[in-house]
């Protein structure tokens, strides 16, 4: 039996349960799944919410055992408001949490707030701790490509050293597929430190189709072939190429319709260009809906999308693609080589375009809009190759096992 203490991890994330935002039910599934397996778990988390919580909140982790320390709300309002002035409060109030406590077995942290990976593995550090980093991002290099950061400026080189000081001293570093490893080698992490767990499907699963999906009457999509947008419209998606595609598409199949369901600071200029190109008619807006509700949103859909920008590739890896295999909705890819790409080609789950490619992206909706078998063909491979690869239970178990592995390491300088 392990000394008292030795099976003690300590996560870090910023938005945890009770949380709206489906990427925060990915911590709450894991930190619930490593307390039901025997490690004792406590989570640091802040206190405001990324996306409000529509309708019933998941299981509370503190039934399972999971014990939360909430950082205070420094600003009251809009989360996306004073967002820079929010993250540096949550590095304040965490630092003193980190080094003035009992250290536990092993540190894990996810990049979001972005800094807090670095106050993590000082800490790790300093208590000579195993470190897990979950690198849904690759810092620095995602402000850059986002442009919040200038690539050659001083303050780029300068997080670029700071960011490249966590990710090697890190004792296991999780990519969430192939091309964000080989991104994670190009920063120097060494390769025997770096584990693939993509990431799983979050929310209901299942489809609700026909007469009981009472969107389809909502939103009038009876007899529609439907594209399906789910989730984050940010800086790291494309969507030029797919809406100069169905413009040209709209015209020549007029039961061709997009519904994007989300929000993101794209939002605004993607409703412009929906404008500018003539397409009100045809493309359909709705904010996120409850996580309950999500088997009838994805139910509404023949086929679903994913997009993003050519500079993102390996940085970024949009997990709405497993929601979407998870339900078995083939996937339209637009983008450039990316994990995404290679999860599509994989699972012949799918069909990928380069950005920029509007004749061939308006080609294949055209074309599927007009074989339903290839469809159905198209979805029994998502949803096979999801359950082969990215099912809930395959990661929750290998990340067991990693942490597993480390308890009772010393972390080296």
């Amino acid at each position: 039996m392990p000394a008292p203490g030795a099976s003690r991890v300590l996560f870090v994330e910023q938005f945890y349960y009770p949380e709206g935002w489906g990427g925060a039910e990915l911590p709450l599934d894991l930190t619930v799944h490593l307390q039901r397996t025997g490690f004792d778990v406590e989570v640091i988390c802040g206190t405001d919410q990324y996306t409000p919580l529509a309708g019933e909140p998941p299981p509370d982790p503190r039934a399972a055992g999971v014990r939360i320390r909430r950082i205070p709300r420094l600003l009251s309002g809009n989360i996306h408001r004073a967002k820079l002035l929010r993250q540096l409060w949550f590095y304040v109030a965490l630092a003193p949490l980190l080094v003035f406590r009992r250290p536990p077995a092993v540190f894990v942290t996810q990049t979001n707030p972005p800094l807090a990976v670095v106050l993590v593995a000082a800490a790790a550090w300093v208590w000579r701790r195993p470190l897990v980093i979950i690198a849904m991002d690759i810092y620095p290099e995602v402000l850059t490509a986002h442009g919040m950061v200038e690539s050659h400026s001083m303050s780029a080189r300068l997080l670029a050293q700071i960011f490249t000081w966590a990710y090697r001293r890190a004792t296991r570093i999780v990519a969430l597929g192939p091309v964000m490893r080989e991104r994670l080698e190009l920063k120097g992490v060494d390769a025997g430190r770096i584990v693939e767990i993509p990431n799983w499907a979050t929310g209901t699963l299942g489809l609700v189709r026909g007469d009981q999906n009472g969107l389809l009457t909502q939103w009038q999509l009876q007899g529609r072939f439907v594209l399906l947008y789910s989730g984050n419209l940010g800086l790291a998606h494309e969507f030029d190429t797919l809406l100069e595609a169905l413009a040209a598409v709209v015209p020549v199949h007029p039961r061709v319709r997009l519904v994007v369901i989300g929000r993101g600071s794209r939002l605004a200029a993607v409703r412009e260009r929906v404008s500018r190109l003539g397409l009100d008619a045809a493309v359909l807006f709705s904010d996120l809906l409850p996580a309950e509700r999500l088997p009838e949103s994805f139910g509404i859909a023949q086929m679903a999308v994913v997009t993003l920008q050519p500079g993102f590739a390996g940085l970024v890896v949009p997990s709405k693609l497993q929601g979407y295999m998870a339900r078995g909705l083939p996937t339209l890819y637009i983008g450039p080589d990316s994990d995404v790409d290679r999860f599509i080609r994989d699972s012949r789950g799918g069909v990928g375009f380069r950005n920029g490619d509007v004749t061939g992206v308006a080609a294949a909706i055209a074309q599927l809009a007009e074989d339903a078998g290839r469809l159905e063909q198209l979805g029994h491979d998502a949803r096979e190759y999801y359950d082969r690869k990215f099912a809930r239970a395959h990661g929750l178990a290998r990340y067991a096992t990693v942490i597993r592995s480390l308890l009772g390491t010393v972390r080296l300088p």
